[in-house]
């Protein structure tokens, strides 16, 4: 009876280290980490993935509580939570892409109160939401999983990483922020500069006419216009930025 205590035991405190790895990816993963997927469904995700991984993890022996334990612990949640920003930067570039095209527009005032990314513009609002659907409709959901499960083959518990490196990687990939948010939003604030440059030359022309009652509504209607026209291709770019996301996600890590 004491063997059968000891193996449940060693089962719980290997089983663990891969359980932590899966909990830091999914606290902050997109989609998981929306406020609608309540903790108890994350716990119970991360603990069906744990059960289906551990019999194909050659786990080492480590007391949790000791100093290499302890090591290790915090190794795996780094791990688990740089899987997860790598992915979330795709967001950041987004929110970034609706506040220009809203500065371009004249809705800059316009914001709403996400539950995730707090208060943003109205048109990064909508980005976000569509880069959701976007997410589930090139099954992302079942792309994150997967990258979960091969990290374990990528990088196996207690493997040396080369973290300077990796570290590189990601600060270059950050870059992202900036340059996907210019690449959705620069055909809409090219043309709404060219909109901008005919409204300086009608008030120059007529200098009688008011510019803010004809201006920011003239403005405002052919930003919303071009917004639907570049929808298409807005959708395609946000498509390309999750799958560099997770090709980022696989090939970010250096292992010597």
């Amino acid at each position: 009876m004491n063997l059968i205590l000891d193996d449940v035991v060693q089962m719980l405190a290997t089983g663990l280290i891969p359980l932590l790895r899966i909990s830091a990816l999914l606290l902050a993963a997109p989609l998981v980490s929306l406020k609608v997927v309540s903790v108890r469904i994350r716990i119970a995700l991360a603990l069906v993935l744990t059960i289906f991984i551990y019999p194909t993890l050659d786990l080492p022996l480590i007391d949790p509580v000791s100093a290499q334990g302890l090591m290790l612990i915090t190794r795996e949640l780094f791990i688990g939570l740089l899987f997860a920003v790598v992915l979330q930067l795709v967001n950041a570039a987004l929110v970034v892409a609706g506040q220009t095209l809203s500065m371009s527009m004249g809705l800059a005032m316009a914001q709403t109160v996400d539950p995730n990314m707090g208060r943003v513009p109205v048109l990064a609002s909508f980005l976000i939401v569509m880069s959701t659907l976007i997410f589930l409709s090139i099954g992302g959901h079942l792309i994150l999983i997967q990258l979960i499960l091969m990290s374990f083959e990528v990088m196996p518990i207690g493997s040396e990483i080369n973290f300077t490196a990796t570290l590189a990687n990601f600060i270059e990939w950050s870059a992202m922020v900036f340059l996907g948010g210019i690449l959705i939003a620069l055909p809409i604030m090219l043309t709404m500069m060219l909109v901008n440059l005919c409204i300086g030359i009608v008030t120059r022309a007529a200098p009688a006419l008011n510019i803010f009652a004809v201006g920011f509504p003239a403005m405002t209607l052919a930003g919303m216009v071009l917004f639907l026209v570049y929808l298409v291709n807005i959708g395609h770019r946000i498509e390309w930025l999750w799958l560099e996301a997770f090709s980022m996600a696989q090939d970010m890590w250096v292992v010597p």
